[in-house]
């Protein structure tokens, strides 16, 4: 129905959509301000850790939540607590350590894979991660299979409530509540903290910040780290939202190239922004036009604004020496 309440809801729904292209894109342009190349491989590097946090959570939070539980009674910090409480805490514990795995999964992958190539063109640096997005794409189905599984709690645990009149679902608020955090989070670790501070030398100008002592190595790595806990951290929001296979990243992945062309590839902000324009548009699209176009929308979306403002809406012109 076309009423204020379900725009509303398709608009919340838009965002929290959006948020996860949002999500994804800003690693995207992270690496492409750093290393001077589109990341093909990137989604398949969030994916093999959201692969990984599924299989910690199915294998280990009963174990862990129980441990706990049991070292709780132990000191006598329980209080009301039951078992099921400790869940979220070993679902937390084991978050943690799925976001330290995948920080150092992408260093990993940028020494190994990048780094040895010596002065490669923009086509060999995109050859390779086309080629990385393979060999994940296969150890992925290899270990895990093209099955569906569906995540389970506390990711699986989300209902549906209504604010006043209008519908809202929980896991769309809290992806909402994560890519605030995430804005913050990184604006303040790329304004106020060397490194933060190096990161955005070195996203200006390589070689000059190289020139003036920064180890842009270093930076590489660092980047590619911190975009893998990126790709993560969408690839597990996605998988909550849509259930988990090989394949559930790769619309969000290609979407997020919309996003980060719509705002604009030499802009953080912008393809933050972009997400949000695309994921609310292309919802808005698919409700009141025609859900069965929705998907070729966002690709409509990145050739028209490839023809009229190639740097993005959000960007400044980038330019390039010879």
């Amino acid at each position: 129905m076309n009423t204020p309440e379900t725009m509303a809801y398709l608009t919340i729904q838009g965002l929290a959509t959006g948020s996860l292209y949002g999500m994804i894109a800003l690693g995207v342009v992270m690496i492409y301000k750093t290393n001077d190349v589109l990341n093909f491989a990137h989604g398949n590097m969030g994916l093999f850790s959201t692969f990984l946090i599924y299989m910690m959570m199915t294998k280990y939070t009963g174990p862990i939540s129980a441990h706990l539980f049991d070292w709780a009674c132990r000191i006598g910090i329980l209080g009301g607590l039951n078992v099921d409480n400790f869940s979220i805490l070993a679902f937390a514990l084991i978050a943690v350590l799925t976001a330290v795995f995948a920080f150092f999964f992408g260093v990993i992958l940028e020494v190994v894979f990048l780094r040895p190539a010596k002065e490669p063109s923009h086509l060999g640096l995109i050859v390779i991660t086309i080629g990385l997005w393979q060999i994940l794409d296969g150890t992925i189905i290899g270990l895990f299979g093209t099955e569906v599984y569906a995540m389970p709690p506390p990711l699986s645990d989300f209902k549906l409530f209504k604010l006043g009149k209008i519908p809202i679902d929980q896991l769309d608020l809290i992806i909402l509540g994560i890519t605030s955090c995430i804005i913050v989070v990184l604006y303040l670790f790329f304004r106020f903290t060397r490194l933060g501070i190096a990161m955005r030398a070195t996203f200006q100008n390589r070689e000059a910040a190289g020139l003036m002592g920064i180890g842009t190595r270093t930076i590489f790595a660092v980047t590619w780290g911190i975009s893998s806990v990126l790709a993560a951290t969408a690839g597990i929001l996605t998988a909550a939202k849509l259930n988990l296979d090989n394949t559930v990243i790769l619309f969000p992945f290609l979407k997020a190239f919309s996003a980060a062309v719509l705002g604009g590839l030499g802009s953080l902000p912008g393809v933050i922004i972009g997400g949000w324009m695309l994921g609310v548009s292309e919802n808005l699209f698919g409700s009141y036009i025609s859900m069965g176009y929705k998907t070729p929308f966002a690709f409509i979306v990145i050739i028209v604004v490839l023809i009229i403002r190639p740097e993005g809406l959000l960007s400044t012109r980038i330019k390039r020496g010879v």
